[in-house]
C-alpha cells in the first residue's frame, strides 16, 4: 500500500478522471458509499445520524454518505457548514440529490449553535465531512465552532471522511482544533497524517477503502512513500533449503560492548542468530572477551585491542581486515561507548569494507560529531537512530525531530547517501533515493532498553544473508515490531527486551505461514 501526500492524491484523482476516464462523481459516489458501509457494518441496526458537510469535495462525500444512510433506514440530518455558492460541481450534484430526495438539509450559522448541539447529543453517529485533505493552518471560525461542538457534545460514534477536519494531511499538525474521530475512513491510500503525531491521535481506527482508482494509476504516478508490508519484500522471505549449512546464511560481525555495556552487544548478536544469520562474531575490547564469552554461547567472541579502561584502542578498527573475507555484513554501535580516537576508529571501519553496515547507538553519536566521515563509506550504510540520536545527528532537538519526522529522516538520508531508520511509533525508513516507508507494526512495550539493539541485530542478520538493503531494512523493522506485539502476553509495562527476542522466531513463523497461504 502506498502512502500519499495531499498533492499526490490530487494528482492520482486527476489522472484517473482525465486519462482513465472515470468521472469525478463516480469516485465521489464510491467514497461516500464506502463510509456509509463502514458505519452500517459497525451498528446492528439503523439509528440517528448527523452528517456535517463542507462545500468542497469532502462535503460532497458527506452528502453521498447521508443518502446511503437514509436509504439504509437511518434517520439522517445533514448540516452544510459552508457556502452553497462555493460548492464544487460534483459536490453540488450530490447536494441537490439530497434535497430532491427530501433529506433534512440544514445550513449552519453561529445562531444555530445550540440547535446543532442538541442534534449531536442524540446522534448515534456523527460524520465529519467538513474539510478533508486540503486544510493548511487554522480552520475558519464557523468550522472551528462546529468542531468544538462535536468534540464536546457528540455522544455517538464519530467517523471522519478521509482525514479528521483540522488535521494537516502532510504533516499531522493541528493548528487550532481538529475532530477527534473514533474511526477515519480514507480512500485509495493512507495519508501521512494517519501516521504522524499529533494528527494520528485524532484519527481513531484508520480504514483504507477502494474507490475504483485502478492500480495502473499508481504505476504511472508512483507516490514516493509506502506503508511497510510483506508485499514489498516477500520474495526474500523463504523457507530454508534442507541442503543449507551455516555458511549459506551469512556471517555478521557485531562491534561494540565496552565495559559495563556487554548486554547490548550480546542482545544484538543473539537477535542476529534468531533472525537467521548462519554465523555471528562479536568484537569487543580486550578485557571484555571473557565476560562476554561466559554470557553468549552461540556467537564467536573476538577481542580487539583495548585502551585499558574497557574501551577500544584508537587503532583497533584495523583488526577487521584480518577476517574481512569471511564476513557478509557488519553492525557497529551496541554498547560501543565513547573513547579517545573514536573519529579515526569509525572512519577506518567505514573505509575498510564495502559490506553493508548497520550503525546504531554510540556509532551514531560519533557521527553526530563527525558526519564528514560518512564520505569515506564504500558500501551501503544503514543508520537506526531513535529521536534523541536523530536530534544529535541533525543538530536540533528531539521536539523538532518528532514534529518533522518524515522530513528530517528524508533530508538526512538524501544528503548523506544512507538509509535512515528513525525509530518510534510508526518507524520511518528513509532511503537515499528519497523514497520512504512507514512501519505499522510495534507496541508501546518496545519502549525499553535493549529493544534497539535487537533491531540492529535483526537488520544485520538479513543483510548478512545478502538480502538487498531495500528489502532487508523494511523486513527487519517489520519483524522487530511484530515480535514486540507478540511479546505482550499480559501487560505492555512488563515486557523486557529478552521477551521480544524470544518472539523473533514466532514473528518469522507467522510471516512464512502467511506467505504459504498467499
Amino acid at each position: 500500500m502506498y502512502l500519499v501526500t495531499a498533492q499526490e492524491m490530487r494528482d492520482l484523482d486527476r489522472y484517473t478522471i482525465e486519462h482513465i476516464g472515470i468521472p469525478g462523481v463516480v469516485l465521489m459516489e464510491r467514497a461516500g458509499l464506502a463510509v456509509a458501509q463502514a458505519i452500517t457494518e459497525h451498528f446492528a441496526q439503523p439509528g440517528q445520524a448527523v452528517v456535517l458537510s463542507g462545500h468542497g469535495n469532502n462535503g460532497g462525500d458527506g452528502f453521498v454518505v447521508a443518502r446511503h444512510l437514509a436509504m439504509a433506514g437511518w434517520r439522517t440530518t445533514v448540516w452544510l457548514v459552508g457556502s452553497e455558492d462555493r460548492m464544487t460541481t460534483d459536490t453540488r450534484t450530490f447536494y441537490e440529490v439530497c434535497r430532491q430526495l427530501g433529506l433534512d438539509v440544514k445550513t449552519f450559522g453561529p445562531e444555530r449553535r445550540d440547535e446543532l448541539r442538541r442534534w449531536l447529543e442524540t446522534a448515534d453517529v456523527v460524520v465529519d465531512a467538513l474539510l478533508g485533505t486540503g486544510i493548511r493552518g487554522a480552520v475558519r471560525p464557523a468550522t472551528e465552532m462546529v468542531i468544538r461542538l462535536v468534540n464536546d457534545h457528540a455522544r455517538g460514534r464519530v467517523v471522519a471522511v478521509d482525514v479528521p477536519s483540522g488535521v494537516e494531511t502532510d504533516t499531522g499538525r493541528v493548528a487550532s482544533v481538529a475532530i477527534k474521530a473514533d474511526q477515519t475512513v480514507t480512500f485509495a491510500y493512507a495519508k501521512w497524517c494517519h501516521y504522524l503525531r499529533p494528527g494520528a491521535e485524532y484519527c481513531g481506527e484508520v480504514v483504507v477503502t477502494d474507490i475504483g482508482i485502478p492500480p495502473s494509476v499508481a504505476a504511472c504516478r508512483r507516490p514516493a512513500a509506502r506503508v511497510n508490508h510483506p508485499q514489498w519484500w516477500r520474495e526474500y522471505l523463504k523457507p530454508r533449503s534442507r541442503w543449507a549449512h551455516k555458511g549459506t546464511h551469512g556471517h555478521l560481525l557485531v562491534v561494540g560492548g565496552s565495559r559495563g555495556m556487554l548486554g547490548a552487544v550480546a542482545m544484538a548478536g543473539t537477535a542476529a542468530l534468531r533472525a537467521g544469520a548462519g554465523l555471528v562474531t562479536i568484537a569487543v575490547p580486550e578485557g571484555q572477551h571473557d565476560p562476554l564469552a561466559a554470557k553468549v554461547t552461540e556467537a564467536l567472541v573476538w577481542a580487539w585491542p583495548g585502551d585499558g579502561q574497557g574501551r577500544f584502542a584508537p587503532g583497533s578498527a584495523g583488526r577487521i581486515g584480518e577476517r574481512l573475507n569471511r564476513l557478509t555484513a557488519v553492525a557497529v554501535g551496541p554498547g560501543l561507548g565513547r573513547f579517545t580516537g573514536e573519529r579515526e576508529w569509525l572512519s577506518e571501519l567505514l573505509r575498510q569494507t564495502d559490506l553493508p553496515m548497520v550503525l546504531d547507538a554510540d556509532a551514531l553519536n560519533v557521527l553526530a560529531d563527525h558526519s564528514d566521515i560518512l564520505a569515506h563509506r564504500k558500501g551501503e550504510r544503514i543508520l537506526t537512530p531513535h529521536p534523541g540520536e536523530m536530534a544529535r545527528l541533525t543538530g536540533t532537538d528531539t521536539a523538532r525531530v518528532e514534529e518533522e519526522r518524515y522530513r528530517v529522516a528524508k533530508e538526512w538520508a538524501q544528503r548523506h547517501g544512507v538509509t535512515v531508520v528513525l525509530k518510534g511509533t510508526y518507524t520511518i525508513i528513509a532511503f537515499p533515493d528519497g523514497t520512504q516507508m512507514v512501519n505499522p507494526t510495534g507496541s508501546p512495550s518496545m519502549a525499553k532498553a535493549g529493544s534497539g539493539d535487537l533491531l540492529t541485530g535483526i537488520i544485520g542478520a538479513l543483510l548478512a544473508q545478502k538480502i538487498p538493503p531495500s528489502a532487508a531494512v523494511p523486513m527487519g523493522v517489520y519483524v522487530h515490531g511484530l515480535a514486540g506485539e507478540l511479546a505482550v502476553t499480559s501487560v505492555e509495562h512488563s515486557v523486557i527486551a529478552s521477551d521480544i527476542l524470544m518472539q523473533v522466531g514466532p514473528a518469522f513463523h507467522r510471516l512464512l505461514s502467511d506467505r504459504v497461504r498467499t
